[in-house]
């Protein structure tokens, strides 16, 4: 007896529990509402990609007879049967090698911008490469260097709602959405491991070389499902999925972290950076970009606790850098501040041909001699008694010439710099310092 009523209350439990549980599981649907003469046939040849499946509405609707329905009723169309037409998008920004694959094709083209991407096409990005796609609704994801991508669908219903769904196969891509998609639109990100539906507007998604899936939320909500289990992945979280593995619990992305030592503009390369240390996370993404929304990238880089940012070769010109913490999973935290990095290191100073460090002249006169710098349009010399340049005796400020003569100073050991100038009046950093000493006359 006891037995009998446990199962019973059991089966009572499962009865109220699977609603919901279905409910957490289903996908977007929109309502279309009767009107006086429609009949269900009639709506799914008008509204369903494939009108035959008129019977799964009703099944869904828990419609007992199909041919009964009334004027005012509403009907629930889950948004993967609707038709639609093709939403095709296009290239918004491109660097590098980026190419697309069309549906049917086995030849990859070379992108460029304002191309059109169609439904069924795959795209691929070479090394330090990216590309960005905008829909007509203004959604968009960025595919960041080293991955490849699917456009398997991207459609415009008749009710207005678009349905898009990406197969990342590896790389990582950042994704956009312009308004939340929960019984709207819907956005649909798989991978070889899980499936994100998004309801959120900025998100990274990711898949390594094993198959794992990195999701990371900035803003709203994304739903992560795999293994015939789904997590609900709030903003300022992330999940790692492992292929033929559940989801992880969401964790709390790692908080920002900062640059100690920004100055207003570098003058010397290398540029070095200090990371200020960041609890719980294991390594940092460094990222150099042209642009503010970080997608002309010229310089990224995964530094160990404690590594400085290095930075050896680079172009004059205003950048962009943003840091990011990673943890144990390898989910990268919320990024840093944004550092406008200006450098300016050209023209580059003179090489002194002389005098050599230490030399004595003996003549009474001395040529000070220094090699041409191609961006310079005029140079600075200035001789100083001190080394720190407190007591300058010399101070050419207009010498168009490599070289220039200097007599008549006194007995002593002095120092000499030079620089180079700019047609903008830009003055370049100093040259080395050499130390020069005119001679006693002979008795």
């Amino acid at each position: 007896m006891q037995r009998n009523n446990f199962i019973a209350i059991l089966m009572g439990i499962m009865f109220f529990l699977l609603p919901l549980y279905a409910d957490a599981y289903s996908e977007a649907t929109v309502d279309i509402t009767i009107l006086k003469s429609n009949s269900l046939i009639n709506i799914c040849k008008e509204y369903l990609e494939n009108p035959g499946k008129w019977r799964e509405i009703a099944k869904i609707n828990r419609l007992k007879n199909p041919d009964l329905i009334y004027p005012g009723q509403v009907i629930n169309i889950p948004v993967s049967l609707l038709k639609g037409v093709p939403a095709d998008g296009v290239v918004s920004f491109v660097k590098g090698m980026a190419d697309v694959q069309p549906q049917g094709s086995k030849e990859w083209k070379p992108l460029s911008m304002n191309d059109r991407v169609k439904e069924g096409s795959k795209i691929r990005t070479d090394d330090q490469s990216a590309v960005e796609i905008t829909f007509e609704d203004g959604n968009s994801f960025l595919q960041s260097s080293n991955t490849t991508l699917g456009l398997s669908t991207a459609r415009k219903t008749k009710a207005n709602l678009v349905r898009y769904k990406l197969f990342l196969d590896i790389g990582k891509t950042i994704t956009k959405i312009k308004s939340a998609t929960g019984r709207e639109s819907r956005f649909e990100i798989e991978t070889p491991s899980s499936v994100c539906a998004v309801r959120g507007t900025v998100f990274r998604t990711s898949v390594d070389a094993d198959d794992a899936t990195r999701s990371e939320v900035l803003q709203g909500i994304v739903d992560v499902a795999a293994m015939s289990h789904k997590v609900k992945v709030n903003e300022g979280e992330g999940t790692l999925v492992k292929k033929g593995e559940p989801p992880l619990s969401p964790q709390k992305l790692l908080p920002p972290t900062e640059i100690t030592n920004v100055l207003p503009i570098y003058k010397n390369i290398p540029l070095r950076f200090e990371l200020r240390h960041l609890e719980g996370a294991v390594s940092y993404r460094a990222l150099l970009s042209k642009d503010i929304d970080f997608k002309d990238i010229v310089m990224e880089k995964t530094l160990e606790p404690g590594e400085p940012f290095m930075i050896y070769d680079i172009n004059d010109g205003a950048y962009f850098l943003q840091l990011r913490g990673i943890d144990s999973l390898g989910l990268e935290g919320l990024p840093s501040d944004t550092s406008v990095i200006k450098i300016r290191i050209n023209p580059l100073p003179p090489i002194i041909e002389s005098p050599l460090g230490g030399s004595v002249f003996k003549d009474g006169s001395l040529s000070l001699k220094w090699l041409k710098v191609n961006d310079a349009m005029r140079y600075q010399i200035q001789i100083a008694e001190d080394k720190n340049f407190n007591k300058i005796i010399v101070n050419g400020t207009h010498i168009q010439d490599t070289r220039v003569k200097i007599q008549d100073l006194d007995i002593r050991t002095y120092y000499f710099r030079v620089r180079s100038v700019a047609a903008d009046n830009y003055q370049g950093e100093w040259s080395d310092i050499l130390s020069f000493s005119p001679a006693p006359p002979a008795p």
